[in-house]
């Protein structure tokens, strides 16, 4: 695949050094501004991962992760899932601070009490006792600390937030990935084949997780076994509007999890549920998706996702 090893080539060169900072903000603007092909998501993904400090772990887990870039400021959901989805199974949350929203993953947690970037051991530790660990996306993956600045002057989606969520360092088994435009999914769908991945579902909707507003548009990877389908909030009776899932900076937003934790703010509480249900259908702990969003509900009506997070924070 020429198209590939071409672009695994350019993207080591950006990593090492080799290119400087204004030739990178060019690079990312063109790449966004053509609409980045799958072969460069996948090269750029291969290559971060060549790069990064990886996690030896032989245990089976799941990420839950967003793209970031979709404009949406919603509400810190798929960390509030992995939280939840972290009584079933190993969660291995990669995720990073706020590049073009309000409070990213890691924002939130640390605001929660999450120490953010722990050692190899400890992350094992904590998925082994505790089936929750954060991977600081920084810390795993050393060679972005350039890239970050540039990002962060260019304030809006570059490819980078496309291959995020490909670049676990643990190897996850199971990957929950939403896309921040439903354009997109196709080409994401088709760097995940180049890149051999296995147990993905990527989610797209009018944000980059399963929506209360919009159909959701999922692109599933069993094996060998694919399909397509459309999700309508409106099957469940939990439809919004979107400005009921919106998000503040990372301390309200911590404030308002725990709340959600204990019972209050029932339509962020669809909103975690209904996205846990698609990673309860990908892992295999409830293959029909009300039930799974009602066994989501149960665990957060129960309290039990609130002593989750106790026992995240208490470390």
């Amino acid at each position: 695949m020429k198209k590939l090893d071409e672009s695994l080539e350019f993207f080591d060169a950006m990593l090492s050094g080799e290119m400087n900072e204004q030739e990178i903000e060019s690079a990312l603007l063109r790449l966004a501004q053509e609409k980045e092909d799958p072969a460069d998501v996948a090269a750029l993904a291969k290559a971060m991962l060549k790069n990064a400090r990886l996690i030896q772990y032989k245990g089976e887990c799941l990420d839950i992760v967003g793209s970031g870039g979709d404009n949406s400021n919603s509400f810190n959901i798929s960390t509030a899932a992995s939280i939840t989805c972290s009584l079933f199974v190993k969660v291995a949350k990669h995720g990073n601070r706020a590049v073009s929203s309000l409070s990213g993953a890691a924002d939130i947690l640390e605001a929660l009490g999450v120490k953010i970037e722990q050692a190899e051991d400890k992350i094992v530790e904590n998925l082994n006792n505790k089936n929750f660990a954060f991977l600081f996306a920084p810390f795993w993956h050393p060679k972005l600390k350039r890239i970050m600045p540039i990002r962060r002057k260019i304030a809006k989606r570059t490819i980078f937030n496309l291959v995020g969520p490909l670049c676990n360092p643990i190897k996850p088994t199971y990957k929950m990935i939403g896309v921040f435009s439903k354009d997109y999914l196709p080409l994401y769908f088709e760097a995940i084949e180049m890149l051999d991945f296995q147990n993905v579902v990527l989610v797209s909707s009018d944000m980059d997780e399963v929506s209360l507003s919009d159909v959701t548009l999922c692109y599933q990877k069993k094996g060998i076994f694919t399909k397509r389908f459309e999700f309508d909030p409106r099957e469940f009776g939990i439809y919004t509007t979107k400005d009921k899932l919106k998000g503040f900076d990372a301390q309200t937003n911590a404030k308002i999890l725990k709340e959600v934790f204990l019972g209050e703010h029932e339509v962020l509480a669809d909103a975690i549920a209904i996205n846990c249900a698609f990673a309860f259908n990908l892992v295999g702990i409830e293959d029909n998706l009300k039930n799974g969003f009602l066994l989501a509900k149960e665990s957060i009506k129960s309290k039990k996702a609130y002593d989750k997070l106790m026992e995240i924070t208490n470390d």
